[in-house]
């Protein structure tokens, strides 16, 4: 079927494994997003920049991978932006490390919405649909079973769920004392003064 061409031809060109297989190192990346800027920013772009080359019928076989790492990564945006205008990687890196998440979270939300786009666009908006919401499914069911998996540490391995909140509790003072040194840059413009703008050209 014309279907199965057109996987074939993802597979053979590689395109279809390259996707799986960044979509697993952003997953990861994820975890300590500040601390992969740089992958992830460039993951995304060319997760994008797939979105614009491949056609529709191509594309729709790579959306899961593609849509995981992403819908993920979108929930870094909430409330009021904070984000200067970016027009390069070195004020990209010169952000607080809250204003990089929230960056990352702009160029995963500009993946969804240009393949989003794109497949409406060839009327193939159900199957972006689809798997968006399978994508969502997945999310939900992980950070289910990870919650579960916090309340009973306690009862089935102690001495492992007090090094847990002793490392979590370690975070939480690095997380403070990180705040308080960005709110001193900031109040000094210490980090160059970033005028902030609605346009994002690197987005």
């Amino acid at each position: 079927s014309s279907s199965e061409e057109c996987l074939e031809l993802l597979r053979r060109s590689r395109v279809h494994w390259f996707a799986v297989r960044l979509s697993f190192q952003a997953r990861s990346f994820l975890a300590r997003p500040t601390q992969h800027l740089i992958r992830l920013v460039s993951i995304f772009r060319f997760f994008t920049g797939l979105a614009d080359m491949l056609p529709a019928k191509l594309l729709v076989h790579v959306l899961e991978p593609v849509l995981s790492p992403a819908h993920r990564a979108s929930a870094f945006v909430w409330g009021v932006s904070r984000l200067p205008d970016v027009t390069s990687l070195e004020e990209v890196l010169n952000l607080t490390n809250g204003q990089q998440t929230e960056f990352l979270g702009t160029l995963a939300q500009a993946c969804m919405d240009a393949l989003s786009a794109k497949m409406q666009e060839a009327g193939m908006g159900a199957e972006f649909t689809k798997a968006l919401n399978k994508v969502r499914k997945a999310v939900e069911k992980q950070r289910f079973k990870r919650a579960q998996e916090r309340r009973l540490k306690p009862i089935r391995d102690p001495q492992g769920a007090a090094v847990m909140k002793k490392a979590k509790n370690r975070r939480k003072q690095e997380s403070k004392k990180r705040k308080v040194q960005e709110t001193i840059k900031k109040t000094k413009g210490a980090k160059g003064g970033l005028r902030a703008k609605t346009h994002r050209s690197l987005v």
